[in-house]
């Protein structure tokens, strides 16, 4: 028996950790846990970000598409990524002066090498690959150590995206309040929470680019001097220009149907030249081409709820989490656009707004350990649940 002889209604801990889209480096959250389902209780303990090395962020993005790469560069950055992993996971029981040996299990997701969703194109069949050893983990923590949750849940049929629905239900769900959970990393999605909305119809999706695009512009007008915007700065003195924000929305994504999932594969590097090249023809600004980007992402959530809201039901509240909240503009623009709407954000709850994914890893995980499946079919669109996470163990010393 490798999992701890505990019974899953006593307390124990998870540690969670998460490489989101953009890529800034990981989120790592520590939370206990009791009960399984509907009856879980989360507590949130603690929480770091630890960023990435510059050297290692720029071999990061050196295999992500259109790149090409040596296979040996691959091999060594997936294991690279599993020390980081581990460096990070110690840091933060470090300075919450929790031992390793406390730990329950350890859940991650590394930096996604490539997410093709299921299509036409590809019979279906989609597929999906992380990096980041799971095995490194598990020995320099000494737990056992749960990776790839999505893998699972694309072999059923499904996008295996997105996985936070399961959690969002959990932590969210009001019997008085029809809500949208809101997360802005990379790439922007929300699970929709009617007030009377069961386990087995969630709906759950992305809505198109969140930071991404706007990273790209940053990146690029500031020769990497700068990775982002920060405070929405940049985005707050620009134009937006109404035209190219038309075509944007435009694009066949945004007016696609849910389940769908997306990522850098679509809204990446040649997306972004695209724009850039449409930018350049009308003479836009750095700051102009930033605005119209951040406009781009909050026009997309928009569109999301009044398109695909579940009917009969009035969105009442909003609640943002992921490291758009951080981009004062884009929260400004949102509000504004989303008025009479209340929006808040994960904060209001007692959850740091970057560890909303962290803290979903650690649940998923441990749902998968007890024998409970952890995806929600009506949300991905997988033809029934499944046991998503592969699983690592800890060498034999305790």
């Amino acid at each position: 028996m490798f999992i701890k002889n505990i019974s899953p209604n006593e307390k124990r801990l998870v540690l969670g950790m998460m490489s989101g889209t953009s890529c800034d480096g990981i989120s790592c959250a520590l939370i206990e846990v009791q009960g399984l389902r509907e009856e879980k209780k989360i507590k949130f303990i603690g929480y770091l970000q630890y960023p990435y090395p510059k050297e290692i962020k720029e071999k990061i993005f050196k295999v992500y598409p259109p790149n090409f790469f040596q296979a040996k560069d691959l091999v060594r950055l997936h294991h690279t990524i599993g020390e980081i992993f581990s460096e990070a996971a110690l840091e933060l029981l470090n300075k919450l002066n929790i031992k390793k040996e406390q730990l329950f299990a350890i859940s991650a997701q590394g930096p996604i090498l490539y997410h093709d969703p299921p299509s036409e194109e590809n019979n279906y069949k989609g597929a999906h690959m992380e990096i980041g050893e799971s095995a490194v983990i598990a020995d320099r923590l000494e737990t056992i150590t749960v990776m790839d949750l999505r893998a699972a849940d694309i072999a059923g049929g499904g996008h295996g995206a997105p996985l936070s629905v399961y959690v969002d239900y959990l932590l969210f769900k009001d019997e008085n309040i029809n809500r949208a959970v809101q997360n802005i990393g990379g790439i922007a999605n929300v699970t929709f929470l009617p007030k009377d909305i069961s386990w087995d119809s969630l709906k759950s999706f992305d809505c198109g680019p969140g930071n991404m695009l706007i990273d790209y512009a940053v990146r690029y007008f500031t020769n990497g001097e700068l990775e982002y915007d920060p405070d929405g700065s940049i985005a707050k003195k620009g134009k937006i220009n109404e035209e190219i924000l038309s075509i944007l929305m435009d694009h066949p994504y945004i007016k696609k149907e849910p389940p769908k999932t997306t990522g850098r594969e679509l809204f990446g590097e040649n997306f972004f030249k695209e724009v850039l090249k449409m930018a350049e023809e009308k003479n836009l600004s750095f700051e102009d081409i930033v605005a119209t980007l951040t406009a781009f992402t909050v026009e997309a959530i928009a569109y999301s709820y009044e398109k695909f809201y579940p009917k009969g039901y009035e969105l009442q509240e909003v609640i943002l989490g992921g490291g758009g909240t951080h981009n004062k503009t884009l929260v400004e623009w949102l509000k504004k656009r989303l008025h009479p709407i209340k929006v808040k954000t994960h904060e209001d709850f007692g959850i740091p707004n970057d560890a909303r994914e962290a803290v979903t890893w650690g649940v998923l995980a441990d749902e998968m350990l007890f024998g409970v499946p952890n995806n929600v079919p009506s949300a991905s669109g997988a033809k029934y649940p499944v046991f998503g996470g592969k699983i690592s163990l800890p060498p034999k010393k305790r």
